[in-house]
């Protein structure tokens, strides 16, 4: 089976960490070839795929790009186009439809999250919202959603028919066992950790906010990500007399060094379609606090983790503070969360499921 995954860019974020380990794990499977093509330049993700002798192909995001699309997908004989985050969906889809490409060819769009321009009432969202529709209608076009909550958003406020979405959670490599636990005295800063976007979205002055509410405790919070709100982050911390408690490390390739020197993992997001950095945090042993939004509720419900309502910056400190005295509720959710991360969402087990997905359909 040849396969091209289109995605907007490989920059640092959940769906790329999701088409990487596919990818390499497809390989494993041997039952596919696989081309990558991308549309943003800065892909710092892009070493990554070379690592595991993935094709990978930048092309720029212009007038040209769908004839550029449609001619490799057409030149290279494609059995399944699979597209990744708007642009890329949009692009991808409509150049995978056009009338010459091969009757047989299957499209599958993944939505990743329950972005605004799945939710804003304004004339631009309604029509990428009504065009995502429209691309979803052929008969060999199909979406998988990576959460109840996108696929629920997906029908209710593109008018997606349910039939054309198959729910696929996320997924991530999963250790063979629990990480240790890293001893800690009381007097040692509880090591606080959010991985991500910095955007607001993600909502981290909630977090800055709770953490300056804990004055009294020795806490420290390193933020490790990239993005538009870096510099009015940094002018926060400065303002909340912060920095000597708060890192700003930028984005990381290898973010496991920094779930594993840490003790709690803080997902602050005013809306999420599931939460992959939260699998992560799992797969590290650290339990997690996250707002009671969308898929960040899917994955801590049934006290896998600690729910706080959006924008409670007092109801976040006083969970912080509790899991930084309760030694056995910190345990209790350490392994709460591997358990359900190890049933639930190793990479295996979703690769195999996506692969018998595109078969179903392909023999259809």
């Amino acid at each position: 089976m040849k396969i091209a995954y289109l995605i907007t860019g490989l920059r640092y974020g959940g769906a790329e960490k999701l088409l990487y380990v596919t990818c390499k794990h497809l390989l494993k499977l041997g039952k596919a070839s696989v081309v990558v093509v991308y549309f943003d330049p800065y892909a710092p993700m892009q070493p990554l795929f070379d690592g595991i002798g993935v094709e990978t192909r930048c092309i720029k995001r212009n007038l040209f790009t769908m004839f550029r699309l449609a001619k490799l997908i057409r030149e290279r004989d494609i059995d399944v186009v699979h597209t990744h985050l708007i642009h890329a969906d949009i692009y991808g889809r409509i150049a995978a439809l056009l009338p010459f490409q091969k009757k047989d060819l299957k499209i599958f769009s993944t939505a990743h999250g329950t972005e605004w321009f799945r939710w804003r009432k304004s004339i631009y969202c309604a029509m990428v919202r009504r065009l995502d529709r429209w691309l979803s209608l052929p008969e060999n076009s199909h979406i998988i959603a990576i959460s109840a909550s996108v696929r629920d958003m997906l029908i209710m406020n593109e008018g997606i028919a349910a039939d054309k979405i198959t729910l696929l959670y996320n997924a991530v490599e999963v250790p063979d066992a629990l990480p240790p636990c890293l001893p800690r005295e009381a007097h040692v800063p509880f090591r606080i950790l959010y991985v991500g976007r910095l955007a607001p979205e993600k909502n981290i002055p909630c977090l800055l906010r709770a953490v300056a509410r804990l004055r009294d405790i020795p806490v420290t919070l390193t933020i490790v990500g990239e993005g538009k709100m870096a510099d009015a982050l940094a002018d926060e911390i400065i303002k909340r007399d912060l920095t000597h408690r708060v890192e700003l490390v930028g984005a990381s390739l290898t973010p496991e060094v920094f779930y594993a020197s840490h003790d709690l993992f803080v997902l602050p997001s005013l809306h999420e379609g599931l939460g992959i950095v939260i699998l992560e945090a799992f797969c590290h042993g650290l339990p997690v606090i996250g707002s009671r939004v969308d898929g960040i509720v899917e994955l801590l419900d049934q006290d896998r983790g600690l729910l706080f309502d959006p924008d409670d910056d007092a109801q976040l400190a006083s969970h912080i503070w509790m899991l930084s005295r309760d030694a056995e509720m910190y345990q209790i959710l350490r392994q709460r969360g591997f358990e359900y991360v190890s049933t639930t969402h190793g990479i295996g087990n979703y690769v195999q499921a996506l692969m018998q997905i595109y078969e179903d359909m392909v023999s259809s």
